[in-house]
């Protein structure tokens, strides 16, 4: 599922890019033909996939050495998306993420909204803050006291954040929910699309995206555009927004 937000619209090639903790790095095989992709994650399953598309793939757990093995100013890109989370000293870790930046680089990084409307009314009713939505439930796997999330940020904190590790938003991905970035339909789409061009054979769930599913978007996306969501989303994203996924640059640590 390629993440075309990373380059949002731009032609990358040449370029040196760092994701922390990758997975697979599927969001960025896209770009592995014409950059350097560079990954890496604790889980070695994960980083043998991304090898075996061209990623650069480092072994390494940032909960136990939130130090980055590369040299100053080394990234063109570094993206740290669903990431921050889980980890016990974030902060720490994007300033090496600044470290290894190159000046005129940007940092592409989200985290998940815990306390978006509908999070807080499950909060409210006592339900805990184990992440819920329509499309997603932790709750099957965790309780408040094995949650694999142990950093929560809300829109101000998050900013906050992101001031004090060193960097300044530069453009902030809105939309309701999930779309702005977990669940956003194009995502899905796109490999669904390519395998049908290629006459390759659907899964039920693939015709039912293709034949069902975009369609329905395309209409969503005419009646209730993108600009004008964003636009709406923007002024309560605490709110209306179940994650911030945005670009920074870097700056001097006010």
């Amino acid at each position: 599922m390629p993440d075309r937000k990373i380059a949002d619209g731009a032609e990358l090639r040449g370029r040196k890019i760092l994701t922390v903790g990758c997975g697979s790095a599927q969001d960025l095989w896209y770009l592995a033909r014409d950059n350097e992709i560079y990954g890496m994650d604790y889980a070695n399953s994960g980083l043998e996939v991304a090898r075996s598309h061209g990623v650069n793939v480092r072994t390494g757990d940032l909960n136990s050495n939130a130090s980055l093995p590369f040299e100053d100013e080394f990234f063109d890109i570094v993206v740290c998306k669903d990431i921050l989370e889980h980890l016990l000293d974030p902060m720490a870790v994007v300033r090496e993420v600044k470290r290894v930046l190159k000046t005129d680089g940007y940092l592409i990084v989200s985290v998940p909204n815990h306390f978006c409307l509908p999070m807080r009314l499950r909060i409210f009713a006592g339900r805990g803050i184990v992440y819920h939505s329509l499309m997603e439930d932790h709750r099957r796997e965790y309780d408040e006291w094995n949650y694999m999330h142990i950093r929560f940020f809300t829109y101000a904190g998050f900013k906050r954040f992101l001031r004090y590790s060193g960097f300044t938003p530069q453009k902030w991905f809105w939309d309701f929910g999930n779309l702005a970035h977990y669940h956003e339909p194009e995502m899905w789409l796109e490999p669904q699309r390519r395998k049908k061009a290629e006459g390759q054979p659907l899964s039920r769930r693939g015709k039912l995206g293709l034949y069902v599913l975009a369609p329905a978007w395309k209409l969503f996306n005419i009646v209730f555009p993108r600009q004008v969501r964003r636009a709406l989303v923007a002024l309560a994203p605490g709110l209306l927004c179940a994650g911030f996924y945005v670009r920074c640059r870097a700056t001097d640590i006010a």
